[in-house]
C-alpha cells in the first residue's frame, strides 16, 4: 500500500492565520483539495467583490493543483458562492474544466469581506466518465472512471428528485452531503446534519463505492462507513458557541481512537456570521485535533443546519485488517 500525497498549504496561496491542513491530498486514486479561496500568499482577498475574476483565479489554482498530481483529472467541483446568478462563477470554471461536473451551493455570505467564492475540487486517477439523467427539473450526474463514483443531484425539491434517487444504490453509498430543507428518503444516507439551503431547492453530493459499504460507529459514536481502505464519518456539534460545537463534533469523530485512520478531506458547515471570528474560532479547534499532515479542509458558513450549529464530515483511509470489506 502506498501512502497519501500531501500538497502543502502556501504552495499557491495561504490563509491569514496558521492552519494545519493541506492544499490537496491524493490517495488510492482519489484526490481532494482544501476549499480553494481567492486569497494571495498573505491571505488577502484578491479582486474583492468581483465574482467572475475570483472564479477565474480559482480555476487557475485548480489547474495548478492538478499539475502537481500527474495522472489525476478533475471529476467534480463543489462551488460555494454568494451570487444571485450562479453563472457568474460557473462560466469561468466550465471554461477551464469543460468536462467537469459543477455542483453550485449558494451561501448567505462568506467570512472575509469581498470574498465571493470557494471551491472544492475532487479528482480521480483516470478518465472521468460523467453520465447525466434528467426527470423534469431534477438532474443526477454520476462521474465514474476512478476507484469511487462521484454524484451530484439537484432539483427544486425532494419530491421532484425521487425518481432519480431510485437510480442510486444505497448499499454502495459511502458519503453524502445534503443541502435540502426536507430529509432525503429513508433508504438513502442522511449525514449527521443536513444543511438548510439559503435558497429554495435541493442539492446533494454523494460518493458511491463499487460494492456495498460497511456501516458502524466511531469510538465517539459518530457515523462511520467503510469500503476497503476508504472511510467516511460524520458528526455534529449543537452548542451555540461554535468553538465548543467543534469540540463536540471532534469528540464524536474520535480520530485518534480509530487505528490507522488518515484523513483526506474534511468539510465543515457551520451556522455563523459574515466575519472571520466564527470561522477562525471553530477552525482553530478542528485543526488542533487533525492528525498530521492534515487533510484538505473546507469550512463555510451556512444559513442553518437541520440538527446542529456545526457539522463535520470527513473522507479518509483506514488501514483495515486483511479480509475486511
Amino acid at each position: 500500500m502506498t501512502g497519501p500525497i500531501h500538497l502543502p498549504m502556501g504552495l499557491m496561496w495561504n490563509m491569514p492565520i496558521p492552519v494545519a491542513c493541506s492544499l490537496a491530498v491524493a490517495a488510492e486514486g482519489v484526490a481532494a483539495t482544501c476549499g480553494q479561496c481567492p486569497l494571495d500568499d498573505a491571505g488577502q482577498v484578491q479582486s474583492p467583490g468581483d465574482a467572475p475574476a475570483q472564479a477565474a483565479l480559482i480555476a487557475r489554482m485548480g489547474q495548478g493543483v492538478l499539475s502537481h498530481l500527474p495522472g489525476f483529472q478533475a471529476a467534480l467541483l463543489t462551488v460555494y458562492h454568494d451570487c444571485d446568478n450562479a453563472a457568474e462563477v460557473l462560466a469561468p470554471l466550465a471554461a477551464a474544466f469543460p468536462q467537469v461536473t459543477l455542483a453550485p451551493v449558494r451561501l448567505p455570505h462568506f467570512y472575509y469581506p469581498g470574498m465571493r467564492i470557494e471551491v472544492d475540487l475532487y479528482a480521480i486517477a483516470g478518465q472521468p466518465r460523467p453520465s447525466r439523467s434528467t426527470e423534469g427539473r431534477a438532474q443526477l450526474t454520476q462521474v465514474e472512471g476512478g476507484s469511487l463514483t462521484f454524484c451530484h443531484l439537484s432539483g427544486p425539491d425532494i419530491a421532484s428528485c425521487l425518481p432519480l434517487m431510485t437510480r442510486i444504490d444505497e448499499r454502495r453509498l459511502l458519503a453524502a452531503q445534503w443541502f435540502a430543507a426536507e430529509a432525503p428518503p429513508s433508504h438513502l444516507l442522511d449525514p449527521a446534519a443536513r444543511v438548510i439551503p439559503h435558497t429554495p431547492g435541493v442539492a446533494a453530493i454523494m460518493i458511491l463505492a463499487p460494492t456495498p459499504v460497511r456501516t458502524s460507529t466511531t469510538p465517539g459514536g459518530a457515523m462511520l462507513r467503510q469500503f476497503g481502505r476508504f472511510a467516511w464519518t460524520s458528526a455534529t456539534g449543537t452548542a451555540p458557541d461554535l468553538a465548543q460545537a467543534a469540540h463536540q463534533a471532534m469528540d464524536a469523530l474520535a480520530l485518534d481512537r480509530i487505528p490507522g485512520f488518515t484523513p483526506l478531506k474534511a468539510t465543515t458547515h457551520y451556522a455563523g456570521g459574515p466575519g472571520p471570528e466564527d470561522l477562525h474560532g471553530n477552525l482553530a479547534v478542528r485543526h488542533a485535533r487533525f492528525p498530521r499532515p492534515g487533510p484538505g479542509s473546507t469550512g463555510v458558513p451556512v444559513t442553518a443546519l437541520a440538527q446542529a450549529t456545526l457539522a463535520i464530515d470527513m473522507l479518509g483511509l483506514i488501514d483495515s485488517p486483511p479480509g475486511s470489506a
